[in-house]
């Protein structure tokens, strides 16, 4: 004899309408990792408002509203990508769903799980011209790690079991491990919701108000301070590998020698000149020396940069790489070091590169791209885990491994580490120098390059770098440090281990579009006021950012803009050599550099927020002080002039002939 088995209910709302009923299981899938979801309004998404809402007074989720799509999408984005934790936007259907692909795409290339929920209408209502109704299932393939569709009426509202595999929520849950797995990136969950589509009237047995349904996420908290996640990992492998391990050297003329490697604070061992057999067969494969560097990229692991330190090779690191700061020895300069004319010494430096191992990825300069691509250097990409941004058609071989690694880049010869952080002090030496010659010239008025430098090096909370020239800049010319000074000699606050200086780029696609909303996920996601250090067209560009619903919290964001009126990277590519041709000045600028006269103030003011105009450092560093006393949005001018970049340039990399 066998009976039927009964659903298993942890509450009961069976009074309700279904779409809601489906909504709320939506959601307790979704609060299994998820902690922040950006909304924007609608109607076809109103089960999911309305269960959004109960939601968050449950304590389960905290809800983000904004008015633009795009702008909510990238918002979400920002929020995951400071989290590394699930962050989700919805929509309702139609176009609203069509304007999240920019995140999407973004997301997916970056590896940041961004979840897409998008409401759609039932499936009878295609197909026969209904308002707002878009085949959208599918609508991200090729961009998303997964996809789902619900449909209401079929999706299974009460699971049978704990473990039901096929109920809503566990299949919403099942989505987000997706996000989140060997290769994070975006998710698609897809709803099509039936009328009614608003909550049903609360009747005698059921009064208004919400029910304990809602999940508390289950999300392990990223530790702060020293022993982050990404820095024990560092730690902990980079020690497996070479804290206490004997790698065997040539010496030259000398025969075979052995050294110790060991982690910084450990004392140091004697090692055996002769090995025994059985000592040889247990310590790690022989290390040769090699002339080795290691690029380090957007998003570069941590353990990447270790590694290049206990090995002794330099560090050329991005500064969206997290290994830029200069208590890690970052070479600074280190572009100018590559493009040093022919016959210099550094030049010379550059030439004896014999390998390089890349980490994360690189895309700010050609210099670093021409150093990988070189035919006598061996290049290999260190990827331990999925990367969306290449496949089997990346020229470089990848290694998925630390020891194997380590045994690629060899360890570095005796003054290979000194020699370029020589070269690279007398680079910054030379950049310092040609700014301030600048400034001269064009009588105390600002550049770009010296306004990034500057926001860079001075402010003291986490930094978004804008697409563009902007983040070109900060790497050409800044020196990062997680240390600040206080406003007594000799104390120093601690070092910012816990991210509070970190700097955060989308370099996915590297797009200026969505850059100021990511910003206010990241200031919403950390609960800290967040520097946007970002170019004008960028800023333009998601001026949405700055439409803040009423009923909401307004992140505490800083945007600095660089005023240039126009697009300045156009003049220092191929472009700008057209644009000087004869006859051909108007074209370059019309089309490439796009200039705007847009009154950055008014349009402050018209959002109803902070705004600081600085014409000077002194005035600018006014405006990025006091902390403490401003919250909510402030808008920060500098006006530089962009006509003046290629001729720095040029007389920079002159000055480099001598570097």
């Amino acid at each position: 004899m066998t009976t039927s088995r009964r659903p298993f209910r942890e509450f009961d709302d069976s009074h309700d309408v279904e779409s809601l009923r489906l909504a709320r299981r939506v959601i307790r899938g979704l609060t299994m990792s998820m902690r922040h979801i950006v909304l924007a309004p609608g109607s076809r998404s109103a089960p999911m408002a309305y269960a959004l809402r109960e939601a968050e007074e449950l304590g389960a989720i905290t809800v983000h509203v904004r008015i633009d799509e795009r702008s909510a999408a990238f918002t979400a984005l920002g929020i995951a990508l400071a989290t590394k934790s699930p962050a989700g936007v919805v929509t309702t259907s139609g176009t609203a769903a069509g304007n999240l692909l920019p995140a999407m795409m973004e997301a997916d290339l970056s590896g940041v799980p961004l979840v897409a929920i998008t409401a759609d209408r039932p499936e009878e209502l295609h197909g026969t011209g209904a308002n707002q109704t878009a085949w959208q299932q599918g609508m991200f393939a090729g961009r998303v790690r997964d996809e789902i569709h619900l449909e209401q009426g079929e999706a299974r509202l009460e699971p049978e079991s704990r473990d039901d595999m096929l109920a809503a929520e566990t299949q919403v849950g099942l989505l987000l491990r997706v996000a989140t797995g060997s290769s994070p990136g975006p998710v698609h969950l897809n709803i099509g919701f039936r009328d009614p589509l608003v909550p049903a009237e609360p009747g005698v047995k059921h009064q208004q108000g919400a029910q304990r349904w809602a999940r508390t996420p289950f999300v392990p908290r990223r530790v702060s301070g020293s022993g982050s996640a990404e820095q024990l990992r560092a730690e902990i492998i980079g020690g497996e590998i070479l804290g206490e391990r004997t790698v065997h050297l040539p010496a030259a003329g000398a025969g075979e020698r052995t050294a110790q490697i060991r982690t910084q604070g450990e004392p140091e061992r004697q090692a055996p000149s002769q090995p025994s057999a059985p000592d040889a067969a247990e310590s790690a494969p022989q290390l040769e020396p090699r002339r080795t560097v290691f690029v380090m990229g957007a998003e570069a692991p941590a353990e990447a940069r270790e590694l290049a330190r206990r090995l002794g090779h330099p560090l050329l690191a991005e500064p969206s790489s997290d290994a830029r700061w200069s208590d890690l020895g970052a070479i600074q300069g280190y572009r100018l070091i590559l493009q040093a004319p022919e016959g210099s010494p550094a030049s010379e430096l550059a030439g004896s590169i014999e390998r390089v191992v890349v980490a994360g990825r690189p895309t700010l300069t050609r210099p670093v791209q021409q150093l990988i691509n070189r035919a006598d250097v061996e290049a290999v990409q260190y990827a331990p885990g999925g990367e969306a941004w290449f496949d089997h058609r990346l020229a470089r071989r990848r290694l998925v491994d630390l020891p194997s690694t380590a045994l690629f880049a060899g360890v570095a010869p005796a003054g290979w580490q000194d020699a370029w952080t020589e070269r690279g002090l007398a680079a910054q030496r030379l950049i310092d120098a040609a700014l301030t010659e600048q400034e001269t010239l064009a009588q105390g008025e600002l550049s770009s390059v010296r306004v990034a430098q500057f926001v860079a090096e001075t402010v003291k909370t986490p930094l978004l770098l804008g697409s563009s020239s902007v983040i070109r800049d900060v790497d050409l010319a800044a020196v990062l440090n997680r240390s600040v000074l206080e406003s007594e000699p000799g104390q120093r606050t601690r070092a910012a281990d816990d991210g509070g200086r970190r700097v955060y780029a989308m370099r996915g696609l590297a797009g200026i579009d969505g850059n100021l909303s990511a910003a206010s996920g990241i200031a919403l996601a950390r609960n800290t006021r967040v520097t946007a250090l970002v170019g004008d067209l960028t800023f333009l560009h998601d001026v949405n950012a700055l439409l803040v619903p009423a009923t909401e919290r307004e992140p505490d964001l800083d945007i600095v803009v660089v005023n240039d009126s126009g697009g300045a990277i156009f003049d220092q590519l191929e472009h700008g050599a057209v644009g000087r041709r004869e006859g051909q000045a108007e074209t370059v600028e019309r089309f490439f550099g796009t200039p705007q006269t847009v009154d950055i103030e008014a349009l402050a003011d018209a959002y109803g927020h902070e705004y600081h105009f600085a014409d000077d450092l002194e005035t600018l560093g006014e405006g990025l002080s006091g902390l403490e006393d401003r919250i909510g949005i402030r808008i920060i001018e500098v006006r530089t002039d962009r006509t003046i970049l290629r001729d720095f340039h040029t007389r920079l990399r002159a000055a480099a002939e001598h570097l």
